[in-house]
């Protein structure tokens, strides 16, 4: 599920600056990226050079002293990755398969919200005069493949504003969720999907091997939310209180005993301190998974450690 450029607004609007254009384009990508969608940007090859105003494209308005200095270096980062969306082998080519797929909007052929039509993908598109918002657009499909000739029509959300994604958070979200398959996308993109938390190597290889089907899987995916989520708010030396989730910590007769103690010694993240690891979220369904995780204060801000995931360890309950 990857952020698209809808090529039909690069063109010229006098009525609203290219700089300023730009500047809501970018924070837009970034309210992107707050959710956790991956941080590219797909287009059309010509997508940089075509004329945005006074005759040039995104890519010299990206350097132009009229844009905003921070919103043109992300954008002139993002336009400039591969995959395109156009071309043989190009990202529309791949998603068609076998068969040939006609996309248009308003009766003109479309390729970057045609493909997000095949697709999931998100959409963002360039303010102009005439679209000074984001809102749905029917994208019809004409389609020949080895099953004949058919057509439907998909409704595909543009966004212009970041303001827009917010409004879209929670089903926004969830369409990110369902694009992570299984533990080792999970493992791959934590830094996207969950910029402050920190995986030690045993939590990393026993998420890495869950293959997406499991009952908690989903379950998994919003606890790790709300501790990414809580750690942005919190402060060292404060209660960490990570909403929406249920956790507690291990008794201290659990921690102290000379058997179930050790069993909380997990490694942590490279660059951390190892200690005994006691705040655990719980996890309904199947064996009732634990998720074992703490608060450090790092130079980039507050972070959250994840140090076990798997089944719930015997107490010092078990003794009795």
């Amino acid at each position: 599920m990857e952020p698209i450029l809808d090529e039909t607004s690069l063109v010229p609007c006098p009525e609203w600056p290219p700089g300023a254009r730009l500047r809501a384009l970018a924070r837009t990508l970034k309210a992107f990226d707050d959710l956790g969608a991956p941080r590219v940007l797909r287009a059309v090859r010509d997508a940089p050079d075509r004329d945005i105003g006074a005759g040039l494209g995104m890519r010299q308005w990206c350097f132009d002293r009229a844009t905003d200095r921070d919103a043109g270096r992300l954008l002139a980062s993002r336009l400039g990755k591969v995959a395109y969306i156009d071309g043989p082998g190009g990202l529309y080519a791949l998603a068609e398969g076998d068969g040939v797929v006609e996309a248009k909007a308003g009766g003109v052929a479309v390729q970057g919200i045609g493909l997000a039509a095949m697709g999931d993908d998100l959409v963002a598109a360039l303010g102009r005069a005439a679209a000074p918002a984001g809102g749905t657009v029917a994208v019809s499909l004409a389609i020949l493949d080895e099953a004949g000739e058919r057509g439907e029509t998909q409704e595909v959300q543009r966004f212009v504003l970041p303001e827009e994604v917010e409004a879209h958070r929670a089903a926004l979200v969830e369409r990110i969720d369902r694009s992570v398959r299984d533990g080792a996308a999970l493992v791959g993109r934590v830094a996207e999907l969950f910029p402050r938390l920190r995986f030690g190597p045993r939590a990393a290889q026993q998420l890495s091997a869950l293959r997406g089907t499991e009952t908690v899987f989903r379950q998994l995916l919003r606890h790790l939310r709300a501790l990414d989520r809580a750690a942005a708010t919190w402060t060292e030396g404060a209660p960490f209180e990570p909403g929406g989730i249920t956790y507690s910590v291990e008794s201290q007769a659990t921690l102290s005993d000379g058997t179930f103690g050790p069993m909380r010694d997990f490694p942590p993240p490279s660059g951390f301190e190892p200690r005994r690891w006691s705040l655990h979220a719980k996890l309904t369904g199947g064996a009732g998974a634990r998720l074992y995780f703490r608060p450090e204060a790092t130079a980039q801000g507050p972070a959250v450690l994840i140090g076990y995931f798997g089944e719930h360890l015997p107490t010092a309950l078990h003794r009795t």
